[in-house]
């Protein structure tokens, strides 16, 4: 009995990591939609919230409502920043360092 119920909790937790990673994802597009076109996209938030539901149910009945907290904003936030930068919301860019020069006092 024990490893069943341990069973079933890795899936509850995979099933609310999938619900947060598309929570994260829906609302970068949400938001590229608002910045793009200047209007807010109901349908877009109205399905990050929904996946959000699910995704804390199921952390809730797995691991308790503190991992809602500790779980799904890490895997939100992350999930946000990959497709914001993948859609071009922002870029990441990297650039060499420059080499010191040295100035000589004249003598």
């Amino acid at each position: 009995m024990n490893m069943m119920n341990l069973g079933l909790e890795l899936v509850l937790v995979a099933f609310a990591l999938v619900g947060y990673a598309g929570t994260g994802s829906s609302l970068a597009v949400a938001r590229y939609r608002a910045l793009d076109s200047g209007e807010v996209d109901l349908g877009m938030l109205g399905v990050a919230v929904m996946l959000w539901l699910f995704a804390a149910v199921c952390t809730t009945v797995a691991v308790g409502w503190l991992g809602v907290i500790s779980l799904g904003v890490i895997a939100m936030w992350l999930s946000y920043v990959l497709m914001a930068r993948q859609i071009g919301l922002f870029s990441i860019e990297v650039q060499a360092p420059t080499e010191p020069t040295l100035v000589r006092s004249g003598a």
